[in-house]
C-alpha cells in the first residue's frame, strides 16, 4: 500500500502478521508511524508503507473453518 492509503487513526498490520496497530503519522524519514499496547505499555515502530495493510478482524466462518481444516 501507498501513503495515501491510509489515514491517522486508522488500523493497520505488518503484512507478515502482528498486532493490530493504530496509523499515527508520517516520519520525516518518509515512512508509517504506528502504536500499539501490549498490555498497559505503549510501543512506537516506523514501517515502511508498502509493508502494512489494513487490518481486518477475523470472522466467525474463518475462524471456525480454520478449526475444522485442521
Amino acid at each position: 500500500m501507498t501513503e495515501g492509503d491510509f489515514a491517522v487513526g486508522d488500523e493497520v498490520a505488518h503484512r507478515t502478521g502482528g498486532k493490530k496497530m493504530i496509523f499515527t503519522g508520517k516520519s520525516m524519514t518518509g515512512e508509517a508511524i504506528c502504536e500499539w499496547f501490549d498490555g498497559a505499555r505503549r510501543h512506537q515502530e516506523s514501517f515502511a508503507f508498502v509493508a502494512l495493510e489494513k487490518y481486518e478482524e477475523p470472522t466467525s466462518s474463518s475462524l471456525s473453518g480454520r478449526a475444522m481444516r485442521g
